[in-house]
């Protein structure tokens, strides 16, 4: 997977922004849609999480 494909790179976004979310304000519901699209990502490109 290229890390310029399109919908990765949407994806990275969103992890961002939620990540930036739960920082400011860590609760439940931030956790959860975090822990969610990580486990997306890695589910969709696995080569990235032995990359981290």
């Amino acid at each position: 997977m290229n890390e310029n494909h399109p919908v990765l790179l949407s994806l990275d976004a969103e992890l961002s922004s939620l990540r930036s979310a739960y920082s400011q304000q860590p609760n439940e519901q931030t956790r959860y849609q975090l822990v969610r699209l990580e486990q997306l990502i890695n589910q969709w490109v696995p080569a990235r999480s032995s990359q981290n």
